[in-house]
């Protein structure tokens, strides 16, 4: 059972060791964002942390309706919150946390070659 402290350590941890992630503010909430484009959040509540994040749309209603864990986003069929005083193990809860920040995460920009410059001709 973890607290809101621990709650929101844990997600510290997850959430701003991957690539371009920030930590910021959405309505009120800890968000964390990747490239502007918002993953998770974590909100207090009565001393206990509540996280929501999005997945695949089939993912998220299995989830909802065969573990009492979580519980739908009501305006999001993508978005499930947890109440982070259920979670006994973290590594589980990761993993969907970072398939939520690979949902969202946009595709990295591809570098083109660089072209080959034709050899400067030297005047005679």
């Amino acid at each position: 059972m973890a607290t809101a402290t621990e709650s929101l350590r844990k997600m510290r941890e997850i959430c701003l060791a991957q690539a371009d992630t920030r930590e910021g503010d959405h309505f009120g909430k800890i968000a964390f964002y990747v490239k502007g484009k918002l993953f998770a959040t974590c909100d207090e509540k009565d001393g206990f942390c509540e996280i929501t994040f999005g997945l695949e749309p089939d993912q998220a209603a299995a989830l909802v309706e065969n573990d009492p864990r979580f519980k739908r986003y009501p305006r999001d069929r993508r978005g499930v919150v947890l109440d982070t005083s259920k979670v006994k193990n973290w590594s589980e809860i990761k993993v969907l946390v970072l398939k939520s920040y690979e949902l969202v995460k946009p595709p990295s920009a591809k570098i083109p070659p660089k072209r080959a410059r034709p050899a400067r001709r030297s005047r005679p």
